[in-house]
């Protein structure tokens, strides 16, 4: 990619930022349609004001500054900038790229934090060719989806493993399935010979028989 044929526009050449919507509670009703807020999505409801794929920026409070990236179409609302036109630019690459823009520095509040449009419209940007824009913006999305898909591997197999956890060691099942002459064909038959088939009394009810009770350490924090 040669910098060289990178275009210096200002900010309102590149996007044009229009005020988000105002949206009481009240007037909420129950939908699919993401309602952005200057942090991210704050709720939904049934019908859209803006097109997606689109850009919100957050315009106000603590999270001014905030660009949002949204698909299909959403509710942007009046704590945010969203984006109206992208003048032929890549919605992808001005997502990363707004992104890259300390937005803080242009701070036009006083006791708030406050984007105003009009205050960051002249900001110089320099912007490569559409065909680059492509090309960084399917990279920076490709690598994003990835770190998505491998959070929510994350919390699929740490939910697995908290279901794992309560059968084997809360509801004693393999305890339970060993007891009614059922075969533990879920788990492996060592696995399976580590559990006793019946059980014992204790001070906190049945336990597996050959358990013992431990009073646990304190956490120590060094």
């Amino acid at each position: 990619m040669v910098r060289e044929r990178w275009a210096e526009v200002p900010l309102e050449a590149f996007v044009s930022l229009q005020r988000g919507y105002d949206l009481p509670d009240k007037r909420r009703t129950e939908g699919t349609v993401p309602i952005l807020g200057s942090f991210g999505i704050t709720g939904y409801h049934n019908v859209a004001r803006v097109k997606g794929p689109g850009l919100t920026v957050g315009r106000s409070g603590g999270s001014f500054g905030v660009v949002v990236f949204s698909a299909k179409d959403f509710w942007p609302l009046n704590t945010t900038l969203f984006v109206t036109d992208f003048h032929g630019n890549d919605v992808r690459f001005a997502y990363y790229f707004l992104k890259s823009i300390d937005f803080k520095r242009y701070d036009s509040g006083s006791a708030q934090p406050s984007l105003n449009r009009n205050y960051i419209r002249s900001i110089r940007l320099k912007v490569p060719p559409l065909s680059e824009q492509r090309a960084i913006g399917g990279i920076l999305g490709a690598l994003d989806d990835k770190i998505e898909l491998n959070r929510r591997m994350n919390e699929t197999l740490e939910a697995m493993a908290r279901a794992i956890f309560e059968s084997w060691f809360v509801d004693f099942d393999p305890v339970r399935g060993k007891a009614e002459g059922r075969q533990l064909c879920r788990m492996s038959a060592e696995t399976a010979a580590l559990f006793p088939d019946s059980f014992q009394d204790s001070p906190l009810g049945k336990i597996p028989s050959g358990w013992g009770m431990v009073r646990s350490c304190p956490v120590q924090n060094f």
